[in-house]
């Protein structure tokens, strides 16, 4: 979506004058929690309603700056506030249960990455969302790509004939993510894969349709505890780090093709540290410098790809398109099959690293 998109889609005065706005509330007070209210607050037709965190300085703090009512506790918050869209922002380990019970109250619900801690908890999650016939969608903002969607598109079309391969690579050049429970297994679910490689995960996962998962074989690695002075940004405690800042795996689906993933925080400076290659019969396509590639009598013939504008902000633009499903504009922007289909593979890739062998999906 564009930026020129974005704006035809905040109406103006006069017409949300008139207009019931969309109320809503963050759960979670953290940096995402943040973004989240800065976002909303530049859309007209939502309405912030609340900010929940169990720190309630840091709720009340979030939702001062807005204007807002503080709550420390979620079912307190549904009970006074009646929001019609909830942001989760909270550490995945609460993902599920805030979820479920949004759902339940009747709210619409955006959820930050990963989705949760299990299959089985996603699969509850779906199931409370489709019980209450409420609108689902996660925070993966490459989706508002304008490169993603021109790619989506042409590979939808059968341009790039049947996708074979594709490889995933994403992280952070010496660098943890900010915030008190990246770190934490108990918390988190995971490291790099969990928290910032599943963004370009789930972007190549949509843009090949989806397909089936059948297996992964993975391995993972913690570093920085093996670093004796890491010239790293960390806010935490080395000691309490229990999570992965490398990871790699092979995925295997059903219809064929696999998958190559790569994530490291610890990358040493380099102009590539994230990116992705899709391989089809008929050519590949890139995301660095986009590019596609087809192969046609016997020459390899670079196609230029349509691309709209960038948006000024992908998770403003996010919201927007969200609003949009809400209010009957458009389709859901991520499907349940696809957020637990990408749900089972990060856990596979968990799981297979641990057992030190391939599993099933």
């Amino acid at each position: 979506m564009d930026a020129d998109t974005v704006a035809r889609r905040q109406p103006d005065a006069t017409v949300t004058a008139s207009m019931e706005r969309v109320r809503t509330a963050v759960i979670g007070a953290g940096s995402m929690g943040g973004l989240h209210l800065r976002c909303l607050a530049q859309i007209l037709e939502a309405q912030v309603v609340a900010v929940v965190d169990p720190h309630l300085p840091a709720a009340e703090k979030a939702a001062e700056a807005e204007g807002v009512r503080a709550f420390a506790d979620v079912a307190d918050m549904l009970s006074a506030v009646a929001p019609q869209y909830v942001v989760v922002a909270s550490p995945p380990r609460f993902h599920a249960e805030q979820c479920i019970a949004a759902f339940q109250a009747g709210a619409h619900v955006l959820c930050e990455k990963p989705l949760c801690m299990s299959v089985a908890e996603a699969e509850a999650m779906a199931a409370a969302a489709t019980s209450a016939q409420r609108r689902f969608t996660m925070g993966l903002q490459i989706r508002q790509s304008p490169v993603e969607q021109a790619v989506h598109e042409y590979i939808a079309d059968g341009h790039l004939g049947q996708v074979y391969h594709t490889r995933v690579w994403g992280g952070h050049n010496m660098h943890y993510p900010g915030g008190r429970f990246f770190h934490r297994a108990d918390m988190s679910l995971g490291g790099v894969i969990a928290a910032t490689t599943v963004h370009h995960i789930d972007a190549v996962y949509w843009l090949i349709g989806a397909p089936r998962p059948l297996t992964v074989s993975a391995s993972t690695f913690r570093r920085i505890d093996r670093m004796p002075d890491p010239p790293i940004h960390f806010e935490g405690d080395v000691s309490e780090v229990t999570v992965e800042d490398f990871s790699h795996a092979h995925a295997r689906f059903a219809d064929g093709s696999s998958m190559s993933i790569e994530g490291n925080w610890l990358q040493h400076p380099r102009e590539r540290n994230w990116g992705w290659e899709i391989h089809g019969t008929l050519g590949v396509v890139q995301s660095v410098e986009p590019y596609v590639a087809l192969d046609r009598q016997q020459e390899v013939t670079p196609v230029d790809l349509v691309i709209g504008e960038e948006p000024e902000n992908r998770t403003q633009a996010e919201h927007v398109a969200f609003i949009d499903v809400i209010r009957g504009r458009s389709s859901t922007v991520v499907t349940w099959d696809e957020a637990i289909s990408v749900q089972r593979l990060v856990n596979g890739i968990y799981e297979s690293a641990e057992a030190g062998a391939e599993v099933r999906l």
